[in-house]
């Protein structure tokens, strides 16, 4: 696959497509989700200063000069090469350095066993192969090592990936895949303008198999993972009735879209 990316709300333009004025004026809001996502993985594994971490489909390396502001080894891996550069640039205005490479999931440019952190938010929908992605994951993490990702989530009616189809997610995956590849050859406005729509979509039982089979021990979904310090006292209520049980996780993940999981390989 040569070009990842999701599509953003209001433009409705794929990630990898933003100019730089947009990409500045995301950075703050990059950081702070920066820091909370890295928070949670925190809880799960130690992450200790000067970690590697990959960001897989980096677009612009908005998440990359996060991570190496907050003093981690920070690596993008990003196909399309305009955005490798627009990545530098960033990197270039906050006074930071980062490494970006040419690359893709399902061929990760990067030694095995060599890092402690890959990261793929709102690319694994887009790959050609998931079996490939999450092995190629696997295969570069340390033991112990995280991997996490966000991806389009088929319980939730809501979604950002294509317009025009109300309560997309609930549409059986093989309808899905032919309408995105519909729209890509027909309509392309509908799906931000991007050469690779969305056509893998997740539940937490199928995020669990494919992520069991590649090789990772223990999966952990969005609410395991969550701090409950990251909100007020009706937050942390919230918090606790969806963790009690697995139907109120399931009715959580009907109202709330995307879906993310951390997986983690196990030491020998």
């Amino acid at each position: 696959m040569r070009h990842q990316g999701s599509v953003i709300a209001g433009g409705h333009l794929a990630t990898e497509q933003r100019p730089l004025d947009v990409v500045l004026s995301l950075v703050p809001e990059a950081q702070r989700a920066a820091r909370a996502m890295l928070g949670r993985i925190a809880r799960i594994a130690l992450l200790e200063p000067g970690s590697s971490i990959v960001d897989v489909g980096a677009s612009q390396g908005l998440f990359v000069a996060a991570c190496a502001r907050m003093g981690y080894r920070a690596v993008g891996v990003e196909p399309w090469s305009d955005a490798r550069a627009m990545a530098y640039e960033v990197a270039a205005h906050e006074g930071l350095v980062v490494e970006m490479l040419d690359g893709c999931a399902e061929a990760l440019p990067l030694q095995s066993e060599s890092i402690d952190v890959v990261r793929a938010n709102s690319v694994i929908e887009h790959v050609t192969d998931v079996d490939a992605a999450f092995a190629e994951a696997f295969r570069v993490l340390k033991p112990g090592g995280v991997f996490w990702f966000a991806t389009a989530s088929s319980l939730c009616p809501r979604q950002g990936e294509i317009r025009g189809f109300p309560a997309f997610g609930w549409y059986p995956d093989p309808l899905k895949r032919h309408i995105m590849i519909w729209a890509k050859e027909r309509r392309p406005d509908l799906i931000g303008g991007t050469a690779f729509p969305a056509l893998h979509w997740f539940t937490p039982a199928k995020a669990r198999r494919l992520l069991w089979r590649a090789g990772f021990v223990r999966v952990y979904d969005r609410w395991d993972l969550r701090l409950p310090s990251e909100g007020g006292r009706l937050y942390k209520l919230l918090l606790l009735a969806i963790r009690s049980s697995s139907l109120t996780k399931l009715l959580a993940d009907l109202l709330v879209p995307c879906c993310s999981f951390a997986a983690i390989k196990p030491r020998a």
